[in-house]
C-alpha cells in the first residue's frame, strides 16, 4: 500500500494555486532551500502541515483522511469476494 506523501501534497497545492516555493518559504519563515528539502519529505511535522493548510486555506489532513479511507475500503473484502 502506498503511503500518503505530505510534501508532494503541499507542493501540488502550491502549484494549483500558482504560488512559488520561494513565496511559500518566505510566508512560513523558512529558508527557500530548506523548504525544497521539506517538500521532498513524505512525513512532515503536524504543526508544519497545519500552518501550511492555514496559509493556503486547504485541509491537508482531510485530503490524507480521504486517501487513507479509500485505500482501506479497497482492501476490505466481503464474503462474496472469497
Amino acid at each position: 500500500m502506498n503511503e500518503i506523501h505530505f510534501g508532494k501534497m503541499i507542493h501540488a497545492e502550491l502549484r494549483r494555486q500558482r504560488y512559488s516555493v520561494a513565496w511559500f518559504a518566505k510566508e512560513m519563515g523558512i529558508d527557500r532551500s530548506n523548504m525544497y528539502k521539506l517538500l521532498e519529505r513524505q512525513h512532515l511535522n503536524s504543526e508544519f502541515i497545519l500552518r501550511a493548510g492555514k496559509l493556503l486555506n486547504h485541509d491537508f489532513f482531510g485530503d490524507a483522511s480521504k486517501v487513507f479511507l479509500e485505500k482501506t475500503d479497497s482492501c476490505l473484502m466481503t464474503t462474496e469476494d472469497l
